[in-house]
């Protein structure tokens, strides 16, 4: 009995912890959805062609024909007895706008199987608070639109929507007001002629808060077609447009393809606490050099970076490849830690910036510069890596000019190119300081001209192509060892 009673006991021990692992493991990954299960009652709403089976059992069918109608019609039903609305395998044709109200849980049966297309209107939630939609594709001119919304949570809905409306095919505006606690998980906007996912506003306040990207995709935005007017600064992830942002977050996102910048931030809103962990950024500026901008009369670029970013935001882990302009444009404030970006036209873009930290990050084969940096103060690198530019004229990393230097700024370098590449060209600095290990057989990798106070002691010049790591674990190749021998037996 005594041995019965302690297996039970034990296994009940192991079932807790691997619950508790599992939920540990859940929440450490990004997850932060716990809730929002299906109601137990819930309205059916059939397409035209959805199978005879969910016909049978559907509150409402479709005829194809202004399918926002009986859709509309589940939803302002739902509302008195708290049900869901669920929406059945199959094709639902709209032909105006969906209002959602607070309150309100809409699913389909997954973004394959549950398709809505739209000719005209989108899904609009005004003024709502515990708004759940999930499981579903929308394209057309079928935006989600969330205006003044709070507690709102989307998940696992890809977008295809068209460029016949500006803003996002993912959209949240505040006015006049504070939106909070918005979560995407798993959306994904495909082929958009629009932002992908944009957040915007205006009056005051115009803050939008406590907002989660998890797993998200933006995926060509603007690159076939756009909306008009502005339509040419199309961006994967607009995340601060006009508005102010406190508190966001973004965990495994992608963003491939965009006709400006994957990832967003304007320089004009307030930004406090906007965190990346883990993105993906590559192959965006898809904008041709001949395009014209009709908004500001130019040709090309502007923006068309990975990351395009400032203010109180801080990148970890993230990754760049491929943009037309810049891996990270890196504007006043921002902190990167682990960032790496391979074949963009310059690594890392320093413009107009202060106060900017840099550790751990590596530019490799840039298609320009490893480092463009022009009027910029206060910036700190530590072990940043440079490693093959291209180069311009001949300079494979570019720091200031007389009319625009670089001041009270410290770069910790690990560098390497070819005998053609100088590694560093710096022009009317003052009070730089250069530190590191540079491999080159240039003949003369670092010139510095018309600056003062720019010391370079402590940079030391080696041949050969071999990169070292200089002093991460101080040097101890012992420890080294004894961690090849523990991963070893893990």
């Amino acid at each position: 009995m005594i041995r019965k009673m302690a297996c039970t006991g034990f296994l009940v021990l192991l079932v807790v912890c691997v619950s508790t692992t599992a939920v540990l493991a859940f929440i450490q990954a990004g997850g932060t959805y716990a809730g929002h299960a299906p109601e137990k009652n819930a309205i059916l709403v059939a397409a035209h062609d959805s199978p005879e089976a969910s016909k049978m059992l559907a509150d409402y069918t479709c005829d194809g024909i202004a399918d926002q109608v009986e859709i509309q019609q589940a939803i302002d039903a739902s509302r008195s007895g708290g049900a869901a609305v669920v929406l059945a395998e199959g094709t639902f044709n709209l032909s105006g706008n969906l209002v959602v109200p607070g309150n309100t849980l809409i699913e389909g049966k997954g973004d394959t199987l549950t398709r809505l297309r739209w000719t005209a209107g989108r899904l609009t939630a005004y003024r709502g608070e515990n708004i759940t939609l999930r499981n579903f594709e929308t394209s057309g001119t079928g935006a989600i639109f969330l205006f003044n919304c709070n507690h709102v949570w989307v998940h696992n809905i890809t977008a295809r929507v068209d460029a016949s409306l500006g803003g996002g095919a993912f959209f949240v505006w505040v006015q006049d007001g504070v939106s909070e606690d918005i979560e995407f998980v798993g959306c994904k906007a495909i082929d958009c002629g629009r932002m992908g996912f944009m957040n915007d506003g205006g009056g005051s306040p115009r803050l939008i808060r406590d907002i989660r990207y998890i797993d998200c995709q933006a995926v060509n935005s603007g690159r076939y077609a756009r909306f008009t007017p502005y339509g040419e600064w199309t961006t994967g992830f607009a995340i601060a447009e006009n508005n102010d942002l406190a508190d966001a977050v973004l965990t495994g996102c992608l963003a491939e393809g965009s006709f400006e910048s994957g990832f967003h931030v304007e320089d004009a809103p307030e930004i406090t606490n906007l965190i990346f962990r883990d993105c993906i950024s590559r192959d965006n500026g898809q904008k041709p050099d001949t395009f014209y901008n009709p908004s500001e009369e130019s040709h090309g670029l502007h923006f068309g970076s990975g990351y395009w970013v400032q203010g109180g935001t801080t990148l970890y882990n993230c990754v760049s490849g491929g943009n037309g302009n810049a891996g990270f444009s890196v504007g006043p404030g921002a902190r990167l830690y682990n960032c790496t970006d391979d074949g963009s036209r310059v690594g890392f873009r320093l413009v107009d910036t202060h106060d900017v930290s840099l550790e751990d990050c590596s530019s490799l084969n840039a298609g320009a510069y490893a480092v463009y940096a022009i009027e910029a103060e206060r910036v700190v690198t530590e072990g940043l890596k440079m490693i093959d530019p291209a180069g311009v004229d001949g300079n494979g990393a570019f720091f200031g000019t007389a009319a625009h230097p670089v001041l009270d700024s410290r770069f910790d370098i690990i560098g390497r190119n070819g005998g053609a590449i100088r590694t560093i060209y710096s022009e009317g600095c003052r009070d730089i300081t250069f530190t590191g290990v540079i491999r080159t057989d240039h003949p003369d990798p670092v010139v510095i001209t018309r600056g003062e106070g720019v010391d370079t002691r402590r940079l030391q010049i080696l041949a050969g192509e071999e990169i070292p790591d200089p002093g991460r674990d101080g040097g101890c190749g012992l420890k080294n060892l004894l961690m090849r021998i523990i991963t070893g037996f893990l």
